[in-house]
C-alpha cells in the first residue's frame, strides 16, 4: 500500500503545521508549559475554522470541505505534535452523525460547525461503566412531539462550552442518538432530568451510523497521538544530545541510545498503523476491525513512548510543568477515549472465529 501523500495533502499538512505552531504555548519546546485543565480555546477554534480544518470531513453540500479521513489525519497529527488540544475529534464524530442521520434542519447545523460558530460534542460515556455504544443508564421516553432524557453522562469533554450535545440514550431495547440544546454541565458531568431532546435519524439505523462516526473520530484521535509521540521523541533525542554527565553527553551511553531507538521503532510502527487506518476509513468508514487493530498498536506505542520519554529525561521529566509530561498525559487520555486498549483487544478477540486461518507453509 502506498502511503505517499499528494501535493494538496502536503500543502494542507504544512499549513496546519504553521497554524499549530502559532497556536501552541509560547514556552519553548524544551521548557515549561502551563499546567491545569484544558478548556475550550475559542481563539484557536476560530483559527482552525478559518483554515477549514473543522469542516474537513463535512460534505461540501453541507458547508464543509468534503475531504477524507486521510486529510483529517494529517491535520490532527500536526495539532498533536504542537500540543494544541481542541474538540476536533468530538466535532468530527458529531458532524458525521448529523450528516448521515440528521433531518434537513439538523444537517443545517453543520454549516455553523464548519465555520466554528457552533460547537456540538457527543455525550457517549457513562459513569461507572466501560465504554459502549449501547446506552445503559441514560434513557429516552417519548414526550409530546419530542423525547425526554434522564440520567448522567460523564466524562463529556468540552460539555461546558458546547452549544448542543449528541447523546446516546436507551429507548426500550434500542439505543438512539438524540440532539439536545443547552444542557447543564458541571465540569465534564452532564445530568439529564427530563431534558427535551430531538431524535436524530431513527432508532433502527443509529447503531451502525454511530459505529462509523466513532471510527472516523478514532482516526483523528490516533493521528493526534502519533503527533504527540513524534513531539515526545524529538524532545527526548534533543535532551540526550544536550544533557551531560561525567563530562560527556548522555547520548554516548549505549543503553540510553538503545532505548531512544526503541522509541523510534514504536513511533514508526504507530505511523504505519495510523496511515493504514486513515486510508481504510476513507474507503469504508465501517471497517471497524481495522480501526480497532490500529488503536491497539497506537495505544501500546503511546504508552511506551510516553513512559520512556519521562524516564530518559530523569527528574525534570517528572515535573508537572515540563512539556514532555504533557505529551504523555495527552497520550494517556487518548488511550482511554472512546474505549481503551484492553477493551479493544477484548472486542477483537471475540471476532477471532470469524476470520479464516492462513497456512504459512502452504
Amino acid at each position: 500500500m502506498d502511503f505517499t501523500i499528494d501535493t494538496e495533502q502536503k500543502a494542507l499538512r504544512d499549513a496546519v503545521r504553521e497554524l499549530a505552531g502559532s497556536l501552541a504555548d509560547n514556552a519553548p519546546s524544551t521548557g515549561d508549559v502551563p499546567v491545569g485543565p484544558n478548556e475550550h480555546d475559542e481563539k484557536a477554534w476560530s483559527a482552525l475554522a478559518e483554515m477549514g480544518v473543522l469542516g474537513l470531513t463535512v460534505p461540501e453540500e453541507l458547508g464543509g470541505m468534503g475531504a477524507t479521513p486521510v486529510e483529517l489525519m494529517l491535520a490532527a497529527q500536526e495539532l498533536g505534535k504542537a500540543r494544541v488540544q481542541s474538540a476536533l475529534p468530538e466535532a468530527v464524530l458529531a458532524a458525521a452523525l448529523l450528516a448521515e442521520l440528521g433531518t434537513e434542519e439538523q444537517k443545517a447545523l453543520l454549516e455553523g460547525v464548519s465555520a466554528g460558530e457552533t460547537l456540538i460534542v457527543p455525550a457517549l460515556h457513562e459513569p461507572m461503566c466501560s465504554f459502549s455504544l449501547q446506552a445503559h443508564d441514560v434513557t429516552a421516553t417519548e414526550s409530546g412531539d419530542g423525547w425526554a432524557l434522564s440520567g448522567t453522562k460523564a466524562p463529556v469533554r468540552y460539555a461546558a462550552a458546547a452549544d448542543r450535545l449528541l447523546v446516546t440514550a436507551r429507548a426500550g431495547e434500542q439505543t438512539g442518538v438524540f440532539l439536545i440544546e443547552g444542557a447543564q454541565a458541571e465540569g465534564d458531568v452532564v445530568t439529564f432530568d427530563g431534558a427535551s431532546a430531538q431524535l436524530v435519524g431513527s432508532l433502527d439505523g443509529a447503531a451502525d451510523a454511530l459505529q462509523r462516526a466513532v471510527n472516523v473520530a478514532t482516526v483523528a484521535l490516533l493521528a493526534e497521538a502519533l503527533g504527540a509521540m513524534e513531539g515526545a521523541l524529538a524532545m527526548t533525542t534533543e535532551y540526550l544530545k544536550s544533557r551531560k554527565q561525567f563530562g560527556v553527553p548522555i547520548m554516548t551511553f549505549q543503553t540510553l541510545t538503545q532505548r531512544a531507538a526503541d522509541m523510534y521503532v514504536s513511533v514508526e510502527l504507530a505511523r504505519s498503523a495510523v496511515q493504514f487506518a486513515a486510508m481504510v476509513a476513507a474507503e469504508d468508514p465501517g471497517a471497524t476491525d481495522h480501526i480497532r487493530r490500529a488503536r491497539v498498536v497506537v495505544g501500546k506505542a503511546g504508552r511506551h513512548v510516553g513512559q520512556e520519554a519521562i524516564q530518559l529525561h530523569g527528574g525534570i521529566g517528572m515535573t508537572a510543568e515540563y512539556a514532555v509530561g504533557h505529551y504523555t498525559t495527552r497520550l494517556t487520555a487518548i488511550e482511554h477515549t472512546l474505549g481503551d486498549t484492553r477493551q479493544t483487544i477484548g472486542e477483537l478477540a471475540r471476532t477471532v472465529r470469524d476470520h479464516g486461518a492462513v497456512d504459512v507453509f502452504a
